[in-house]
């Protein structure tokens, strides 16, 4: 079970989350907070897996907020919600500390995948949202990546383009009219070409190719 703090100054918005969430059986809802504040003391009280933490909130921003949590608890894992597209403000709350962005409105089956990513300490990235660089490559390590996908198949590389888009394996499947089995076989084949161990990796190799 994974034990999520909401934190969001707008009641109607933290309800409806917390209706979605509540919909993923391995997902429960520990506490909520309506600013920075907040955020930080409940944290650090209730001590949940995550925190969703608004990125524009009174009293503390969310930036401001994931840096003080992260002093205080050093192994606080905080992922952004924004409804923002801004390169900015991923760079900011990456820098702070936070895993990663989630745009407001993320299906829930996606916002469980990127929990978990989050949790084993990948940078997660939501769909929408212009990527900040990997903090757990070196500019070395990606080079080296992005020079082995020279040997990824046509098939392959469409493949890439799409997870770099945000497409889920369903939604690879539906566009280019294949079973989602042949493209989770697809995936697997492409992760190993380019030596990620995860798709949002891959997605992200793709954002910095291009």
């Amino acid at each position: 079970m994974i034990r999520v703090l909401l934190a969001d100054d707008q009641p109607a918005f933290r309800e409806g989350l917390r209706e979605l969430l509540a919909t993923a059986d391995e997902i429960e809802v520990a506490g909520e907070a309506a600013n920075g504040a907040e955020a930080v003391e409940a944290a650090l009280r209730l001590a949940p897996d995550v925190v969703l933490m608004d990125i524009r909130m009174p009293k503390l921003d969310g930036i401001a907020a994931v840096r003080a949590l992260r002093e205080r608890r050093p192994d606080a894992c905080v992922l952004m919600l924004t409804t923002f597209d801004d390169d900015e403000l991923v760079a900011a709350a990456i820098e702070a500390g936070a895993m990663g962005y989630l745009l407001k409105g993320t299906p829930v089956d996606d916002i469980v995948d990127i929990l978990h990513l989050a949790l084993r300490g990948y940078t997660a990235i939501g769909r929408g949202v212009a990527p900040p660089r990997p903090r757990s490559r070196t500019d070395r390590e990606v080079d080296h990546a992005l020079r082995r996908s020279a040997a990824l198949g046509k098939r392959e590389t469409e493949i890439w383009g799409l997870i770099g888009e945000g497409l889920t394996n369903r939604e690879v499947a539906e566009r280019l009219a294949l079973t989602e089995g042949t493209v989770k076989n697809y995936v697997s084949s492409l992760l190993g070409t380019l030596g990620v161990r995860h798709r949002t990796q891959a997605a992200l190799l793709w954002r910095q190719r291009r």
